[in-house]
């Protein structure tokens, strides 16, 4: 994600765009993102605040998360599919999901964070 990177929901009536490179890639087992994700985790890249623009019928779910933080998931109101979350954890980033993207980059998801929710037949 080196240029204006772009994404969109299923049905095209939300998009979203990044216009600084990302600062991380991880994939996280928490249950939250098990019940997002409809599988055993959800890659996710992490985009400083300031860069990110989201456009359409977005729908946020806000959840309390395991250590307090607020999370605010962000779905397409019109179909549903997930494109990104924040977390009052951490403010000034907000965290795009890989398969929302328009031309998914090559990253490296090497960062499994919450693995003590993994289930045992996600081998992710």
């Amino acid at each position: 994600m080196n240029e204006t990177t772009t994404g969109q929901c299923l049905c095209g009536a939300s998009s979203f765009s990044v216009t600084e490179p990302h600062k991380f890639a991880i994939q996280c087992y928490c249950r939250d993102c098990q019940h997002v994700s409809g599988g055993g985790h959800l890659p996710q890249i992490g985009v400083a605040r300031a860069a990110f623009s989201s456009a359409g019928p977005v729908k946020t779910y806000t959840q309390k998360s395991d250590a307090g933080s607020d999370l605010f998931f962000s779905f397409c109101a019109e179909c549903g599919s997930p494109l990104f979350k924040a977390t009052s954890k951490a403010a000034d980033l907000v965290f795009v999901y890989p398969g929302a993207l328009s031309h998914p980059p090559e990253v490296d998801f090497g960062n499994h964070v919450f693995e003590s929710s993994r289930q045992p037949w996600d081998k992710g």
